[in-house]
C-alpha cells in the first residue's frame, strides 16, 4: 500500500501544475437583475452582523503550493425581523478606508455558504512570504444586496494583520 502511494505521489510531482493550489473559497457570484441599484426601504434590510473568524498570512512557497496564499474568513450573522432570508441575499464587500495593497475582495456581490442565519465567506489572495508582505489595515463595509438590486445599510469592520501573522 505504501509503495502505491509513493508511486502516485511521484507521478503527481512529475506532472507540471499537478501540485497547484486547489483551495476553494465557497464564495460565488450573486446574480442581480439589470436594475439600477437603489436603497432598500427602511426596515426591509438591516446591516449584517460581521466578525473576523480567522486571518492567516502566507508563509511563502517552501512546503506546498498554497503556502503563499493569504486567507481571511468572515462570519456573517443575519438579524431577525427583515423581509429577506439569508439564502436570498448577496453581500458586497468594499474597502472604505485604508491601504488596498492586495485584491482581497471581489468587485460585485457574492454569496457564501449558509447555515441557518449565519454565513461564512473565505477570501484568498496571493500574499507571498512574510518578508515581501505589506501590513493589512483597512475598514470594510459589508452590505446586503437583493436579486432586484436593492441595497441595505452597511456594517463596518476593521481588518488588521501584520506581515507573517
Amino acid at each position: 500500500m505504501q509503495k502505491k502511494f509513493a508511486v502516485v505521489l511521484c507521478a503527481m510531482l512529475a506532472i507540471p501544475g499537478a501540485a497547484a493550489c486547489q483551495l476553494s473559497s465557497g464564495v460565488a457570484p450573486f446574480a442581480i437583475r439589470d436594475n439600477p441599484p437603489i436603497q432598500a426601504e427602511v426596515g426591509a434590510l438591516q446591516p449584517p452582523q460581521v466578525e473576523i473568524a480567522g486571518i492567516t498570512r502566507g508563509v511563502g512557497t517552501r512546503h506546498a503550493s498554497c503556502d503563499d496564499t493569504g486567507l481571511l474568513t468572515l462570519r456573517l450573522g443575519w438579524p431577525r425581523g427583515t423581509d429577506y432570508k439569508l439564502r436570498d441575499l448577496g453581500f458586497e464587500f468594499h474597502v472604505v478606508d485604508g491601504d488596498q495593497a492586495y485584491s482581497i475582495f471581489p468587485e460585485g456581490p457574492v454569496a457564501g455558504r449558509v447555515s441557518g442565519k449565519r454565513s461564512e465567506f473565505l477570501f484568498m489572495w496571493r500574499d507571498g512570504p512574510p518578508d515581501q508582505q505589506q501590513p493589512i489595515e483597512l475598514v470594510l463595509e459589508v452590505r446586503a444586496v437583493t436579486a432586484d438590486n436593492r441595497r441595505g445599510p452597511p456594517a463596518r469592520l476593521r481588518v488588521s494583520a501584520a506581515p507573517g501573522s
